[in-house]
């Protein structure tokens, strides 16, 4: 039995021979779980997984949610089943147990969708302990202001984001972060510590480049070690203050739109794990989301050539829009929060 810890969270993970929670435990430090020595009264999440080799077997009551890249995930009641076709995921989130039955098989297919399997489990876990998914980066400027770019994939977030880390601001994440509500606030916490990068990215003595290989989407990535490449600039969580929605477009400058709280809050939903969703933690989300929007400036970011020729212009127009602007310790009299 192994112990992990993940942002005040514990979890258990209990494995039937060596070989079966292998892809697991190489995982999961991979996604900010920390191992533990410590042993938690009560586990805030309990993980089984065995080797079986009878097949999927869902109930007939179970009805399909979703198919995407590979998987397939099914809901029975507070039940909730996931598949790549060979092994099964039986999730109890209310419960914080998940048992998971893998085919010999499991261990040869692509390491993405071996991610995915337990990425999208994981995630579904914690909902009801009120943690929830963006597909969003992550970092922190120099003056310690959070600041989240949404959007899908292919919008420049990810790009946009290393360029920033290169210029010294810490980072959470490249593609997912979790949000979580606080009496304070809510606060943005990291999921996955690598970045995931484009191969033709020009490495530079800064960037060590992992093997390339195929995404869930067919694109080829790089896995980049972050804390390798950029020691001390990992930052666990934070409170973001900024939403930028990413577009890239075919201009040569960029240009920062103000947007208004509730096409903010629309375009948020959309990028928070639909699929995910469920009743018994639908309402908890959607008042995290508006939390966010509410503590946050909110713009949409047409990203021109210009930001990934020099990624601080974005500071620039940030500067500009918010003008005399100050949030928490940055009030009146403090540094300005977009300085170099």
């Amino acid at each position: 039995m192994d112990l992990y810890t993940f942002h005040g969270l514990t979890l258990e993970v209990k494995q039937e021979g060596q070989e079966t929670g292998e892809s697991l435990t190489r995982l999961l430090p991979f996604l900010s779980f920390a191992r533990s020595r410590a042993r938690a009264r009560t586990p805030s999440i309990c993980l089984s997984v065995r080797l079986d080799g009878q097949g999927v077997s869902v109930p007939p009551r179970a009805h399909e949610v979703f198919e995407s890249d590979g998987l397939c995930g099914l809901e029975g009641g507070e039940d909730f089943y996931l598949t790549e076709g060979s092994s099964l995921f039986h999730l109890q989130p209310l419960r914080g147990q998940g048992e998971a039955d893998l085919a010999p098989g499991f261990f040869h297919q692509p390491p993405l969708l071996q991610y995915k399997f337990w990425a999208v489990g994981l995630l579904k876990l914690l909902r009801p302990l009120g943690v929830y998914s963006l597909h969003a980066a992550g970092v922190v400027t120099h003056t310690g202001l959070g600041l989240l770019i949404v959007g899908e994939s292919g919008s420049g977030k990810s790009t946009l984001a290393l360029g920033l880390v290169r210029q010294g601001w810490g980072y959470l994440s490249d593609d997912t972060v979790l949000l979580r509500l606080q009496p304070d606030g809510v606060e943005a916490l990291a999921f996955r510590k690598h970045f995931h990068v484009a191969p033709n990215v020009t490495p530079g003595a800064d960037l060590p480049l992992g093997e390339a290989m195929p995404d869930l989407s067919r694109r080829r990535r790089r896995i980049v070690d972050m804390e390798e490449a950029y020691p001390g600039q990992y930052i666990a969580g934070c409170t973001p203050r900024v939403l930028l929605f990413s577009r890239i477009v075919p201009h040569a400058h960029s240009t920062l739109l103000p947007l208004e709280h509730p096409q903010a809050l629309w375009r948020l939903l959309s990028q928070s794990g639909p699929q995910l969703f469920d009743r018994g933690t639908m309402g908890q989300q959607l008042e995290a989301l508006k939390r966010l929007v509410q503590q946050t400036s909110t713009y949409e970011l047409l990203a021109g050539r210009d930001l990934y020729q020099d990624p601080m212009i974005l500071m620039h127009l940030l500067r500009e829009a918010e003008g005399e602007k100050r949030w928490g310790d940055h009030s009146s009299g403090k540094k300005d929060p977009w300085s170099d």
